[in-house]
């Protein structure tokens, strides 16, 4: 069979596009995009969908001027819509130009997509990519979905970046070339081993091609057949990591530890990498296994509190059956709201905190409407407390009396150990003192000896906590 007619064949089996679609190829000049040009210009009328070529010009050879001129004569000669970009040598960067290269070039592809409202993106990646970038990412090493390899298709920026010639080796590009006497530009920096890329593909390819003349073929079995492994895991892995055991709260992620201890050993190993990817997914951060093995031998010890710095400026905490995974940085800034407030309460009025909940006093023989939303309510004798009261964060050393204790204070430290009080919720706490700074409550958690149980044809203050 040819390469035209089995370029024909999978286009029509694997459904990469409809008729209907539009489609943008990613066209430098050299021997691959211009076979995938020919053949998308030989799809018979009725499969063949609207399409455009987009072109970055990078300006880092002497000879990108000519393929730019060349490209865009060849587009108008054959009626083809062209898109043009060229890459500002004052842009250009001191090192890491590859990298910068690539991102300029998928902005700007990005950016057509968006304006043609294509559907398609199409790049000329072949076997031989696939087989390279495999062995380039066992390496360096990564993630078992990166060392799957590259994909035919996958979502970019809404629409699908697909690559058609993955099947098909270099040589067999390089026998349709000339069996169609297409004319391309070769990029003299193939040649250089200064590039990771291009020694894999002049030293290491050809040795594992002559041990095997069916390479290329088994690479891409396997990255197919990894990839369908990992589609399938994934699914079970997060259904497991997103209803058992993590959850996401206002600024931290929160683990349940017993759900998490039950799991396999693998399972744990899985559902630690994928909560990794969620906290890392915006950042740039240097984390790794170590980390995640880390955080899993922790768990398994019986140590209730601890804390581990982890890449970036996040950091994990172990309160008991809960582990968090917190921003640093917003944590600070969170609890540094949380130590000003400070605020007096008056009988006959509420005062709101900075989260939106609010605190009311008022006397017990008022008819008072007690909000469905009601957290808390605790009852005082006017002649135990001065007023007016005040509504704080708690203080170092604050210490506290107990509601059913006669004697004796406690700290709230101390408190909050023995409730398990995880280390963030500490520094929410409100603390509700009379005007000599008695406490009377630690809202949501302990009421003081001032609390009391209300008497009939007596007059109480009612203190009241009303949730956002």
């Amino acid at each position: 069979m040819t390469m035209y007619a089995s370029f024909l064949e999978n286009c029509q089996n694997n459904l990469y596009w409809k008729p209907t679609d539009r489609l943008l190829l990613a066209v430098s000049g050299g021997v691959d995009s211009m076979v995938l040009l020919d053949l998308i210009q030989r799809l018979p009328e009725g499969i063949k969908p609207w399409f455009g070529i987009v072109h970055v010009n990078h300006q880092l050879r002497d000879a990108s001027i000519e393929e730019e001129r060349f490209l865009s004569q060849y587009c108008k000669d054959k009626g083809i819509p062209f898109f043009l970009k060229r890459w500002s040598v004052k842009e250009h960067p001191a090192e890491g130009t590859e990298a910068a290269a690539r991102e300029f070039r998928y902005g700007f592809f990005h950016e057509v997509l968006k304006e043609e409202q294509a559907t398609h993106l199409l790049t000329g990646h072949h076997a031989d990519d696939q087989m390279e970038t495999i062995l380039m990412r066992l390496v360096r090493g990564g993630q078992l979905e990166s060392i799957a390899g590259i994909k035919k298709q996958r979502p970019f920026y809404g629409s699908l970046l697909t690559r058609p010639l993955l099947d098909y080796s270099k040589k067999s590009i390089y026998q349709y070339s000339r069996s169609r006497t297409l004319s391309f530009y070769e990029d003299e920096t193939n040649k250089s081993l200064n590039y990771t890329r291009n020694r894999y593909r002049h030293q290491i390819a050809p040795l594992l091609k002559k041990e095997n003349a069916k390479v290329l073929t088994h690479f891409s079995d396997f990255s197919s057949d990894l990839q369908d492994v990992i589609t399938i895991a994934k699914k079970e892995i997060e259904e497991i990591a997103s209803n058992t055991c993590f959850q996401r709260n206002s600024f931290c992620w929160e683990l349940d530890v017993q759900q998490f201890l039950i799991l396999e050993p693998a399972m744990k190993r899985q559902v630690m990498q994928f909560l990794f990817n969620k906290l890392f997914e915006t950042e740039t951060s240097d984390f790794g296994r170590k980390h995640q093995m880390q955080i899993i031998s922790l768990l398994e010890n019986d140590t209730p509190n601890s804390q581990l710095d982890l890449p970036g400026t996040w950091i994990g905490q172990r309160n008991y059956q809960k582990f968090y995974f917190l921003k640093e940085k917003g944590q600070h800034e969170e609890s540094d709201k949380k130590i000003a407030v400070t605020l007096s309460l008056h009988l006959e009025e509420w005062v709101t905190l900075p989260n939106g909940a609010r605190i009311g006093l008022f006397q017990a023989t008022k008819e008072i409407e007690v909000p469905n939303k009601t957290k808390q309510v605790i009852w005082l004798d006017p002649a135990s407390v001065r007023l007016p009261l005040q509504v704080r964060n708690r203080r170092p050393g604050d210490r506290m009396t107990l509601k059913g204790l006669e004697t004796g204070s406690k700290k709230i430290k101390d408190l909050f150990i023995d409730q398990k009080i995880p280390l963030h919720k500490r520094e929410e706490a409100i603390l509700v003192t009379d005007s000599k700074e008695e406490i009377i409550w630690l809202v949501e958690y302990k009421e003081s000896r001032l609390s009391i149980v209300p008497e009939t044809d007596k007059i109480h203050y009612i203190l009241i906590y009303e949730s956002k």
